[in-house]
């Protein structure tokens, strides 16, 4: 069998289940010009990181922004560099991108990019956001749509599974917010985003390690179990993602978790 082509650096894997699984809560330093958590970030200097908590304002991104090309390109930059330290073991290709404009885009155009603005703000602007989300539905079997935004969900318990299963993923929070509860309020709003659309289940997906433990994939683990998400299933991630099997520097499992909303 023919293993699949390698992506690279400059070409991000765009496939649905694949973005899905990418889900990370950690924070890294911001690029100027400008979704996997590894050693520790760069620290952050206090005198501008804020240990309090701010209740984040949380709205679906308005459609108004997927026009706009320098926060298109800003939180694209965001992501990716969140996602390439948090994620920095695992995979043998750095940086790896995580995400491009295009996909950002989409997200906003479809509706389903949830972020968390500062309280009281514009909600337009880059220096606004506390962090981000995307969030949609997963149909286990071809049923109506209103909403025109279902997946058919891969990881459906069983075939003739009928329920509708919100998924949320390419979590991120901004490092001057990291403890602020950013990432717990946006993952509240997804369930009852989701909840309001007929989901009878929330699901979230990890990559983690194989026979080793990556420190901050332990702590997201811990921090869905606590959230009363419950594994699933559990899968090496050959198995589970075969794309990204080649892009593996360490053994990796595919880990589903689900909560009932």
């Amino acid at each position: 069998m023919t293993s699949p082509p390698l992506p690279t650096a400059a070409s991000p894997l765009t496939s649905k289940k694949v973005a899905a699984v990418l889900n990370t809560n950690a924070t890294a330093t911001v690029l100027t010009s400008s979704q996997l958590p590894s050693p520790p970030p760069p620290p952050i200097n206090p005198s501008t990181s804020i240990s309090i908590n701010i209740k984040p304002d949380i709205h679906i991104a308005p459609v108004s922004l997927a026009t706009d090309s320098s926060f298109i390109t800003s939180l694209t930059n965001l992501i990716n560099q969140i996602y390439t330290d948090s994620e920095r073991g695992f995979w043998n290709i750095d940086p790896f991108t995580r995400t491009t404009p295009s996909e950002v885009r989409e997200f906003i155009t479809t509706g389903t990019l949830a972020i968390a603005w500062l309280p009281g703000s514009s909600r337009l602007s880059i220096g606004e956001l506390m962090g981000c989300g995307r969030v949609q539905l997963l149909s286990p079997t071809p049923t109506p749509d209103p909403w025109g935004i279902e997946q058919r969900n891969p990881d459906a318990e069983t075939e003739t599974e009928t329920v509708a299963v919100g998924q949320f993923g390419c979590l991120i929070c901004h490092p001057r917010y990291r403890g602020c509860g950013v990432g717990r309020d946006l993952l509240k709003f997804a369930e009852t985003w989701a909840k309001e659309r007929g989901a009878g289940k929330m699901q979230v997906e990890l990559v983690v390690g194989d026979g080793w433990e990556h420190e901050e994939k332990v702590k997201l683990a811990r921090w869905y179990e606590r959230a009363g998400y419950k594994t699933t299933k559990e899968v090496d991630l050959w198995e589970g993602i075969p794309e990204l099997g080649p892009l593996l520097r360490r053994g990796a499992r595919y880990r589903v978790y689900q909560k009932g909303l």
